[in-house]
């Protein structure tokens, strides 16, 4: 993926290419049979160490009719100097719906556009990328 495309033929900015080069190299060096943290506090390690901001345990206001009624915590929001997204973690066999559904939640009611949902328990890594237009 040294060009910005994946070995299926997508482009990637290279926002989400850095974040996923992050992610894989965190995989490899700590395998699949981790805990979540674990993953997130090596991925503190290495979204830096790629010239990336982090912000962790971002809260996303909940609204219903306008009224704030909860508040949930996406795992990381990665910015560069070209954007932003956010980055949310699991470390389970599979990707299940519910993930993708909370993915879809934070960008909806949070007002970003990316959500790349990683999960560490797969081999290969498994990715998501969701995208969110306003129309």
């Amino acid at each position: 993926m040294a060009n910005g495309y994946s070995h299926k033929g997508h482009n990637f900015e290279r926002l989400s290419f850095q974040v996923l080069g992050a992610c894989i190299d965190v995989q490899r060096q700590l395998g699949r049979h981790c805990m979540e943290v674990d993953y997130q506090r090596a991925l503190e390690l290495a979204l830096p160490k790629r010239a990336l901001q982090i912000e962790r345990e971002v809260e996303i206001p909940i609204a219903y009719d306008g009224v704030v009624v909860t508040k949930r915590r996406v795992d990381f929001v990665v910015s560069d100097d070209t954007g932003e997204l956010l980055l949310e973690t699991k470390a389970r066999t599979a990707i299940l719906p519910e993930d993708v559904e909370q993915c879809l939640l934070y960008l909806r009611q949070g007002g970003y556009r990316l959500c790349l949902l990683v999960n560490f328990g797969e081999k290969p890594l498994g990715v998501r990328r969701l995208v969110h237009s306003s129309s």
